[in-house]
């Protein structure tokens, strides 16, 4: 097992718990952005900037947790290389 597995465990941990939280978060808080953690909502934002720095005093930098725009989720899947500009050659 790498160093990374943990976290990546982690995070498909977190991310399974928004998925789950999904339906009750779009009825309260649509457009905003939770820091999930724990398995649990644990603050709702107007900015991605305050989440991140909610999650960072709170947990830590060493944490694992998933901010993440609450929205309905378009499961079509998309190329992590193009949308982060990564090209290979």
């Amino acid at each position: 097992m790498n160093a990374t597995e943990p976290k990546l465990f982690a995070l498909k941990v977190e991310q399974a718990a928004f998925d789950r939280l999904l339906p009750r978060m779009l009825e309260e808080h649509r457009g905003q952005f939770v820091v999930v953690y724990g398995q649990e909502s644990r603050g709702f934002f107007t900015a991605y900037d305050e989440a991140y720095a909610f999650a960072l005093d709170n947990f830590g930098l060493d944490a694992v947790f998933l901010i993440s725009e609450v929205i309905e989720r378009n499961n079509t899947p998309a190329s992590i290389s193009w949308h982060s500009g990564v090209m290979f050659g």
